[in-house]
C-alpha cells in the first residue's frame, strides 16, 4: 500500500507533486490538476489504491514524455517516427510515446509536410543531389516515398527546385574536365540523376 506523504504546486499552477511512500521506499510524481481529481484528491496521510497509483504513474509518465518531446523538438525538427523512436529510447511506454506523438502533430509541433519539403530543398538546392538520391535519403528517415515524390514534383512544378540547373552546378564544381562525359555521367549517376 501506498501513503501520500505530501502535495506541492510546482512553478506551474497547473501541476501537483506528489510525494508518496510505499513499501520503504518515497518516490515523487508529477500529476495535473484534473488527474488529481480524478483520483479523489487524496489528502496527506491518505492510502492510495492500485488504481489511484496507476493514474498517478501513467500521468507522470505522460508529463515527463511531454517534457521530453518539447527538448528534442526545441534542438531540431523531428518527425513523427523519429520522435517516437527517441522517446522509445529514453524508456517510455508504448502508449505514452503514441499520445505524445499524436498531440505533437495536433499542435504544430511536428509539421512533417513542411520539414519534408525543407530537406527536399536542402538535398536538391545545397547539396545539388537528383531525385534517385533524394528518396532513398528521405526514407530513410522515416518519409513515405510517394510523399518524397510528391514534395520533389510540387517544388519542381512552382520552380523552387531546377534539376537542370543543379546537374550543371554539380558538373562544375565536381568535373575537372568538362569534356570527360564518363566521368560527368559516373559524377551525375552517382548524384541520382538519370542519365
Amino acid at each position: 500500500m501506498a501513503t501520500l506523504q505530501f502535495v506541492r504546486e510546482v512553478k506551474d499552477s497547473r501541476l501537483l507533486l506528489l510525494g508518496i511512500v510505499g513499501e520503504g521506499e518515497s518516490a515523487r510524481y508529477t500529476v495535473n490538476t484534473s488527474a488529481f481529481v480524478e483520483i479523489g484528491m487524496p489528502s496527506v496521510g491518505d492510502e492510495l489504491n492500485g488504481e489511484q497509483m496507476s493514474v498517478i504513474l501513467y500521468t507522470d509518465e505522460l508529463i515527463r514524455a511531454k517534457k521530453k518531446a518539447l527538448s528534442l523538438l526545441s534542438y531540431a525538427d523531428n518527425n513523427r517516427r523519429t520522435l517516437k523512436l527517441k522517446l522509445s529510447r529514453a524508456g517510455f511506454s508504448r502508449e505514452i510515446v503514441d499520445a505524445v506523438c499524436c498531440e505533437m502533430v495536433e499542435r504544430g509541433y511536428i509539421d512533417e509536410q513542411r520539414q519534408l519539403e525543407r530537406l527536399v530543398l536542402d538535398e536538391a538546392n545545397r547539396k545539388l543531389r537528383g531525385p534517385l538520391r533524394i528518396i532513398p535519403a528521405l526514407t530513410s528517415k522515416g518519409y513515405s516515398s510517394s510523399d518524397v515524390r510528391e514534395a520533389i514534383s510540387s517544388l519542381t512544378d512552382s520552380g523552387e527546385i531546377d534539376f537542370g540547373r543543379n546537374a550543371r552546378l554539380l558538373l562544375e564544381k565536381k568535373l575537372p574536365d568538362p569534356n570527360d562525359e564518363e566521368e560527368a555521367k559516373k559524377i551525375l549517376y552517382k548524384n541520382g540523376y538519370r542519365i
